[in-house]
């Protein structure tokens, strides 16, 4: 592989996986673990209740005057639901 391929990918195939792996599956445990906890004592998902939290926030800042900051913050749900369906995908397939 070229050296310059190589720079900009990070690693060849096969070189370091087990290391960012690693480090991944730890992420999504930790998440994992954290969403399970939060549904065992609430009855509601974690990324529901960050999903709503920050649809109440993005209102309470638009109508506060403060648009900008509304609008950044209405952007958030959606990225909550992503990581739900990651974390519900992984923990089906593992």
């Amino acid at each position: 592989m070229a050296t310059t391929q190589k720079a900009f990918m990070g690693t060849a195939p096969g070189e370091g996986t087990a290391t960012m792996g690693g480090q991944r599956d730890a992420a999504e445990s930790l998440i994992k673990t954290v969403d399970e906890s939060t549904k065992g004592t609430t009855g509601v998902s974690l990324f529901h209740i960050l999903t709503l939290g920050s649809i109440g926030a993005s209102i309470a800042l638009f109508v506060a005057g403060r648009q900008q900051a509304g609008i950044f913050v209405g952007l958030w749900p959606p990225t909550f639901q992503a990581l739900k369906s990651v974390v519900d995908k992984n923990a089906k397939r593992g």
